[in-house]
């Protein structure tokens, strides 16, 4: 058997003309993906590279910033040992002034228990003076009393 021989002209048909109509419609979509897809990366590509440079940015602002306060911290932490000192110094002071204070009060006390006691002798002292002083009244009374009893009791003399 023998293939019939194909005509030397090129021959157009319907099925020639669908099968090369979908291959360019399939190309044109897809070629048309293709550069939607790279125009998106791409458009991407640049809002990424922006977003990186507003981070980096952002992240050497707060980096300096981060080195004011440290520096500042740092201040601040070299200031904590003077006032350290300071505190314990003001606390001992402030034990040595309470040991002093008790032992002023205790020398107070000892005076006071010594002039109470000597402020008593004295009033005891004076009690009894005042009791002799009432004792020698009352014997003058009774002597310039008496005297005077006498007088009257005797009997008026006319001349």
């Amino acid at each position: 058997m023998q293939f019939p021989q194909r005509s030397k002209r090129f021959e157009w048909n319907f099925n020639t003309i669908v099968t090369l109509g979908s291959m360019v419609a399939g190309l044109a979509v897809t070629s048309a993906g293709w550069g939607i897809t790279y125009a998106n990366m791409r458009n991407d590509n640049a809002d990424l590279r922006k977003q990186i440079i507003d981070l980096t940015n952002r992240m050497d602002k707060d980096g300096a910033d981060k080195k004011a306060q440290l520096a500042d911290v740092q201040q601040q932490l070299a200031q904590i040992a003077p006032l350290t000192f300071q505190t314990t110094r003001a606390t001992e002071s402030a034990a040595e002034n309470k040991k002093a204070i008790e032992m002023t009060n205790a020398r107070i006390d000892r005076v006071v228990e010594a002039f109470g006691g000597k402020l008593d002798t004295v009033i005891d002292s004076v009690n009894k003076v005042s009791t002799q002083v009432q004792v020698l009244s009352s014997k003058l009374e009774d002597m310039q009393g008496k005297a005077d009893k006498t007088l009257f009791r005797t009997p008026v003399v006319r001349p």
